[in-house]
């Protein structure tokens, strides 16, 4: 069906039987702007009104499709010509639809597949590279502090498990953060988001759990103690202080996430 040859041949046919638009549309239930776009080829008649449609003009289906009026002897070729093409060019839309579609999917996980790894690259830093690790971890502190990154400096490290745990400094204050060995790059490092922050000579706690792993990380600076208490699972420990920075790693495999509590002055 072309929409201009059936548009024309709609307005022919109403023009023939005196019929305005409206006229014509109120037959159909659709409005006269739906004719006017009807026989302007803007648009062409759902196929649910094809039949109301040829009733209404005195003329075939077929006719309608074929833009023109069909001699008795020859409809039964045409309509056979018409149903033909019309199911052909339905085909071909059902054909191309299904091209588009498949394409659009395949396309879709392509991207996903290529945007995951990078993902994890561009969101993880590399352990050989100390200035990425420390702008990875030190990046929400600089943020909340006000300051750059290159403030920080990155004044003890410890690996344990597949994590790893910093404790860095402004010179001010003293912060905790730790990372995770990214999944897919096997020397990089994905920030965690875990981090805390202590004062000068106080000791501070980070508690937080993950993959059934409790972690509880001791740290601090400037320390004019020897040593500090905690009480884990109702057990008191005692630990010493050997140096100005310390930070202590205890990872417990447990699945209800147990923090530990610092005990300040015996």
């Amino acid at each position: 069906m072309n929409n201009k040859t059936t548009g024309a041949f709609i307005c022919q046919r109403r023009k023939e039987l005196s019929l305005n638009q409206k006229q014509l549309a109120d037959k159909l239930g659709v409005t006269d702007k739906a004719v006017s776009k009807w026989e302007t080829g803007r648009s062409a008649p759902d196929i649910s009104l094809l039949v109301p449609l040829s009733e209404v003009l005195g003329v075939s289906v077929v006719e309608i499709l074929q833009g023109e009026k069909v001699e008795e002897e020859n409809f039964t070729a045409v309509s056979d010509e018409v149903v033909v093409k019309t199911m052909k060019k339905d085909k071909n839309k059902l054909i191309r639809a299904v091209v588009i579609a498949v394409t659009a999917i395949l396309s879709l996980i392509f991207v996903a597949l290529l945007s995951y790894p990078a993902y994890h690259y561009f969101t993880s830093a590399s352990l050989d590279n100390e200035e990425a690790v420390l702008k990875e971890i030190s990046k929400s502190w600089a943020e909340r502090e006000g300051k750059d990154y290159h403030d920080f400096k990155i004044v003890k490290a410890e690996k344990k498990a597949k994590f790893y745990f910093y404790l860095f400094t402004d010179g001010e204050k003293a912060y905790m953060a730790h990372c995770e060995k990214d999944p897919l790059y096997e020397n990089r490092i994905s920030f965690c988001g875990g981090t805390s922050v202590s004062e000068p000579n106080e000791v501070g706690l980070h508690g937080c759990g993950q993959n059934y792993m409790t972690f509880n990380i001791f740290f601090g600076y400037g320390m004019t103690d020897t040593e500090y208490s905690y009480y884990y699972r109702g057990v008191k420990s005692t630990k010493p202080i050997e140096d100005e920075y310390f930070m202590d790693v205890l990872i417990d495999v447990n699945d209800d996430y147990t923090w530990a509590n610092i005990i300040y002055n015996d």
